[in-house]
């Protein structure tokens, strides 16, 4: 449903969490886009939780954060590095780039949110809406338009308006939440 909802997009250049369900979201999208290659990056990865890596949410909800959990400002600074690098740097403000520049990003709903929430409190994207929620169904759809400065402009965030009504609602709920 993402990839005919972004059918249209003359996308450029991709990237992807280097994860299985990201890599094959992506994958999916760029089957309307063959002649874009797709770059996997660890840096796209969701949160690292420690011991808890890998196990359903439901055993996560506990009082003290388990040991090797990524810190949060370690977590948001490697989304911020990777968006300097590969987007601001690398894709956007690239020499000989064409303007605009579509650049299909799929990533985790927890990386999404962060880097999104990072990018805004540090004033690199600008929201003209208050975001209050930052949960991020999976297949929505956010856009963020950069300038030739660098600068971003939060456009949607976690849209899923393309999406037929009963699927919208069966997507708010998380399904790594259920047991």
């Amino acid at each position: 449903m993402v990839a005919e909802a972004l059918r249209e997009v003359p996308f450029e250049a991709a990237w992807s969490s280097d994860l299985t369900r990201a890599k094959d979201t992506a994958e999916t999208i760029l089957l309307y886009h063959p002649e874009v290659e797709l770059r996997k990056d660890e840096a796209l990865r969701e949160r690292h939780m420690g011991e808890l890596q890998g196990k359903p949410i439901i055993a996560r909800k506990m009082v003290s954060a388990p040991s090797a959990l990524e810190d949060a400002q370690r977590f948001y600074a490697r989304l911020e590095a990777w968006w300097e690098r590969a987007i601001v740097q690398g894709e956007c403000l690239a020499p000989g780039s064409s303007n605009p520049r579509h650049v299909l990003v799929t990533s985790h709903g927890g990386a999404i949110g962060a880097l999104v929430r990072s990018l805004v409190e540090s004033k690199k994207v600008v929201s003209e809406g208050e975001l209050s929620v930052w949960r991020i169904p999976n297949v929505s759809v956010t856009t963020i338009d950069v300038d030739e400065t660098g600068r971003g402009r939060l456009v949607t965030f976690a849209d899923v308006s393309f999406l037929d009504k009963e699927i919208e609602k069966a997507l708010v709920e998380n399904p790594d939440e259920k047991v």
